[in-house]
């Protein structure tokens, strides 16, 4: 489901980010002159992230020959082909034609630079060029030439900013460099060429990519965004970081169902909303089986069924979820988690066919229909079956949870800690934990332990899993527990 395969996942990241959108920034402003073919290339470029490449390959390719003499160009033709090749690993067929392009980028910026060593755009058009080369041989897993190409890369931007020009848009660029520079040696310390690289400023860079993501570059806000995602959801580890961003390129780019398969996997296991990752597969395999749109083939309808049965087992809704991986295909072609995340839901079906009758199917079945009653509005029906749900299986989570909360109501609030903590301890679905760990803030607070409960409600104000109300509900509380000055409801998006 990604560009980028395991280790590749932040390598391809760090030269994505650190040579592709500095560029967008400085064209987009004043002080470096704008090509006559930008704004059709920008268009041509969107398609891209559309899953069109043929269509931004060839619009490109026709502007190229319009502007001949524009070193922006046949980078941005070198950019479209990447993200093309990158879909398919084991094809190399264009790797030669990548490279190509971006020494072509390269001659053309050499000749203007020949005649004024300050061009603001060559000296952008180089630093690009030597960036996708970089990207390339960081995703062929070459090295010596990735590590090259990016020093060059940076030399290259460094000298624009040297130049005069944008000084501040170029800062935001070299911000992108910041943070990979400084975040990839903590992750791949025995990657010795990471290491060479000269160092950088997370914090710094991470606020420039934001910045930049927002919007207004010349043509790489999607690009931003798509590093946004990765960003928060591989590197930070910030599940509610990532969700923006992802939902922002399906919103603006429907066309590639990548975006939201992403976005569905990203709803499910990692933050436990299992109803929306549901209903985006829902859209996905919809979409699909109409078959009117060329990106929706049926390998994607395979995708979205498995993620769409996860979603259905992690919201409790057994017999569907069953049937939905039942109809599924046992093997993708080039997506091998497909078979085996349907193969883990009928692995979980079996089990409970084997358990029925026991105490922990009969809790399941309770927990299942206290979410479809409180889903209704019906919150003491719900209540009444989670609590019969751990008097039946007293080691479910979730009903460690419904008990906690009933021990807050009848003033025990030790009970509810050790149950709070309990549930917290031993939740494997993501979305449990920021209410166990609310119960057990809210039990913390009546018991006197104000330090203890600041710091979980903390801890839920800056990772709620998407549920808002959780954190509205904290930031309360720590301007309760705090004083001074108000605390926002929400962190910004971009962070």
């Amino acid at each position: 489901m990604s560009r980028c395969l395991g280790v590749f996942a932040a390598a391809c990241a760090f030269v994505l980010a650190a040579a592709l959108v500095a560029p967008a920034r400085l064209l987009a402003s004043g002080g470096v002159a704008s090509g006559p073919g930008d704004a059709e290339a920008r268009a041509a470029l969107g398609l891209v992230y559309d899953g069109d490449f043929h269509g931004a390959e060839t619009r490109l390719a026709a502007l190229a020959q319009e502007h001949p003499g524009d070193a922006v160009l046949p980078y941005l033709q070198a950019l479209a082909l990447e993200w093309r090749l990158e879909q398919d690993p084991g094809n190399r067929t264009h790797d030669a034609e990548v490279l190509a392009l971006a020494d072509r980028a390269l001659g053309l910026a050499d000749v203007v630079l020949t005649r004024d060593g300050t061009d603001g755009r060559a000296l952008l058009a180089r630093g690009a060029a030597h960036g996708v080369k970089s990207r390339l041989h960081l995703f062929r897993w070459d090295k010596g030439p990735a590590s090259r190409e990016a020093v060059r890369m940076r030399e290259a931007l460094a000298a624009a900013r040297a130049s005069g020009a944008n000084v501040l848009d170029l800062d935001f660029g070299l911000g992108l460099y910041d943070y990979y520079a400084d975040t990839l040696p903590r992750f791949f310390k025995l990657v010795a060429f990471v290491l060479r690289i000269p160092g950088g400023d997370r914090e710094r860079g991470l606020d420039a990519i934001a910045r930049v993501a927002r919007g207004g570059s010349f043509f790489h806000d999607d690009e931003a965004r798509v590093q946004m995602y990765d960003i928060q959801s591989y590197f930070e580890r910030k599940p509610d970081g990532a969700v923006h961003w992802i939902r922002e390129m399906w919103r603006l780019h429907p066309g590639w169902p990548i975006w939201g398969l992403k976005l569905s996997q990203l709803l499910g296991e990692p933050m436990g909303l299992w109803a929306e990752s549901a209903a985006v597969a829902r859209r996905i395999l919809a979409t699909a089986e109409e078959g009117r749109r060329p990106n929706y083939q049926p390998a994607v309808g395979a995708m979205a069924r498995a993620l769409l049965a996860d979603a259905l087992l992690g919201d409790l809704r057994f017999d569907e979820a069953c049937a939905t991986a039942r109809a599924a295909p046992s093997d993708t072609p080039g997506a091998p988690w497909v078979g085996e995340r349907v193969r883990g839901v009928l692995a979980r079906c079996r089990d409970l066919d084997r358990r029925a009758g026991s105490a922990e199917a009969n809790a399941f079945a309770l927990l299942a229909r206290s979410r479809r009653l409180r889903e209704q509005g019906d919150e003491t029906g719900a209540d009444t079956a989670c609590l019969e749900a751990f008097r039946v299986f007293p080691a479910s989570a979730e009903a460690r949870l419904c008990a906690a909360r009933e021990s807050l109501r009848a003033g025990r609030p030790r009970a509810a800690i050790e149950l709070a903590h309990a549930a917290l301890d031993g939740a494997e679905d993501a979305g449990l934990r920021p209410f166990a760990r609310m119960a057990l803030a809210r039990a913390l607070e009546d018991e006197g332990s104000r330090k203890q409960a600041l710091e979980h409600y903390r801890r839920i104000w800056d990772a709620p899993l998407g549920r808002d109300r959780l954190r509205a509900a904290a930031a309360d509380a720590i301007r309760r527990l705090e004083g001074g000055p108000p605390l926002p409801d929400a962190p910004p998006l971009e962070r």
